[in-house]
């Protein structure tokens, strides 16, 4: 089944949701995914990210600077959220920092993946 980009779109929607609601969240356990092993923090705002952008470009999304300063934009929100949820959550710059090298990361290899394959000529 190939996705739609409206229902692509909807993905990116549900996953940016899900992950405000997952950086908001209440860190109880020592074995939640930030803690596993040092910086997995970090390692997962790349990937998230990184993410992001893989599924606003499948959505239909330019890959430019205004799509990249939307993320960009959505991870400071998540920041602003978590210092002002009442879990104990702190805001981070470092984690805004690992926000942009997840989509830095992600448009770079996104753009050598599409140079590298062969294009369609129309007959």
């Amino acid at each position: 089944m190939r996705l739609t980009p409206r229902r692509w779109r909807t993905l990116l929607l549900v996953l940016m949701v899900v992950g405000v609601l997952f950086a908001v969240r209440p860190l109880t356990s020592p074995y939640s995914p930030e803690t596993l092993f040092r910086h997995s923090d970090k390692f997962l705002h790349v990937l998230f990210f990184g993410g992001l952008w893989v599924l606003a470009r499948r959505a239909g999304f330019a890959a430019s600077w205004p799509l990249a300063l939307t993320l960009l934009a959505y991870g400071v929100f998540v920041e602003v959220a978590q210092a002002l949820s009442p879990t104990g959550r702190s805001a981070s710059l470092s984690d805004l920092a690992a926000d942009a090298l997840g989509i830095a990361l992600a448009w770079w290899l996104t753009r050598r993946w599409s140079a590298s394959q062969p294009k369609e000529h129309g007959g």
